[in-house]
Formats: C-alpha cells, sequence, structure tokens
C-alpha cells in the first residue's frame, strides 16, 4: 500500500505520497514506484492505495483507451469500467484499493475530488475541502500551515506509527515523498523529502533481482 495525504479546496489541491512498494506479507522492499498519474490533457491527477497492478493498468486505461473530456465526464463512466476490470485481479485481494482523481471540474467552476473505493463497488465519494489522509494518524490543529513541510510531517508520522505495527500490519512507507500542487489550471510536481532507509531499502531490492 501507500502513504497518502491530500488536501482539497476549491482553488487549489495538494497531494503528497511516498514512492516504496513492498511485498505483501513480510513488506519486503520491491521497487519504488511514483504512485499517481498526471494527465494535463483533462486537468486530471490519478492516485491510487492498495493493489498495484489494478491502479497502473487504470492509469494507463484513463490515458490510452478513454474518450472522456473532463474529470465530471470521467465520474460518469469509472464505475462501471472498473467493476468490468475486477474479475480480472485473478483473485488478489483487491478489498482495500482505492482510486482517487483530482481535477478541475467545469460545470462546478472549482477543484474537486473522488474517491472509488473497492469496498463500495467503485461508487464515487466527493471528498469534502478538507485535509484527508491514510493511513490516519492525529493531525494537529495549527493556523500556519507551510507547504510542503506541512505534508512531509504528516507522511514521516505516518511512517513512524506504521513502523511500530508488527509487520503483518503495516503498510510499508518509504523512499521519497513527492507532492503534486493543482492550482490555477497549472499542476507542478516535487520530491520533497527522502526517508533515511532508501539507500538500505535499495540494496534490498537489487538483491531480490539477484536470487
Amino acid at each position: 500500500m501507500t502513504a497518502l495525504v491530500y488536501i482539497v479546496q476549491p482553488d487549489k489541491i495538494y497531494l503528497a505520497m511516498d514512492t516504496l512498494v513492498v511485498t505483501h506479507d513480510d513488506k519486503i522492499p520491491l521497487y519504488y514506484q511514483t504512485k499517481f498519474t498526471v494527465l494535463p490533457h483533462l486537468n486530471l491527477v490519478i492516485a491510487g492505495t492498495g493493489f498495484a497492478s489494478l491502479i497502473n493498468d487504470w492509469f494507463h486505461y484513463v490515458n490510452g483507451s478513454m474518450v472522456v473530456r473532463d474529470i465530471d465526464h470521467l465520474k460518469d463512466l469509472a464505475p462501471g469500467l472498473l467493476r468490468d476490470a475486477t474479475p480480472r485481479c485473478q483473485g488478489a485481494d483487491i478489498t482495500t484499493t482505492t482510486l482517487y482523481h483530482f481535477g478541475y471540474s467545469k460545470l462546478e467552476k472549482r477543484y474537486v475530488g473522488y474517491a472509488y473505493r473497492s469496498a463500495k463497488n467503485w461508487e464515487p465519494d466527493r471528498l469534502q475541502d478538507a485535509l484527508g489522509l491514510k493511513p490516519v494518524i492525529d493531525v494537529q490543529p495549527t493556523r500556519n500551515i507551510q507547504i510542503p513541510q506541512f505534508l512531509i510531517n504528516i507522511v514521516c508520522e505516518q511512517r513512524r506509527k506504521d513502523l511500530s505495527l508488527p509487520v503483518s500490519e503495516r503498510v510499508g512507507i518509504g523512499g521519497d515523498i513527492q507532492v503534486v500542487v493543482m492550482e490555477n489550471g497549472i499542476v507542478t510536481i516535487s520530491t520533497v523529502h527522502r526517508f533515511e532507509s532508501y539507500e538500505s531499502d535499495y540494496e534490498l531490492m537489487t538483491k531480490k533481482i539477484d536470487e
């Protein structure tokens, strides 16, 4: 899985995710991956948590095989297409898989976000104008939010809490923290933090390739 933090506001969206992919059972590092995709022709960012293959397939399908105008149009098409794709997961556990769409709504003339959860049969859930995060941790309210440090602090705390859990219960958070900002029709992407375990995790990845 992954760490995901987002802030939805009418005039902008912030998104932060880590880059580490681990094995399902023992949480051994597998590779580093950008866990979102930017589609400028739709003024859209797609992110996902859960079953990586399904998430990656959805990235490619929306970009390469769909006749779609924007996030509003995609909201009408996505549930049925995701239900059609589910049987092709070949028995994989997708119960915790969620796809997130962030973009500019021409109908509402503002930025919006939607979550499509396998556990809810892929029906779109409109995201509130608020801070959202997965896995959930306590975030102390602050009036002086500084981006990206505010997002970095949250993901670091998510990682700290995750490492305190038994291995079987961990999400697996690491690599880099990447931040997306959507504002005024412009999407910017930055790598804003590297975890101290980056190099040691990379060595484990390369050893697994050599086995």
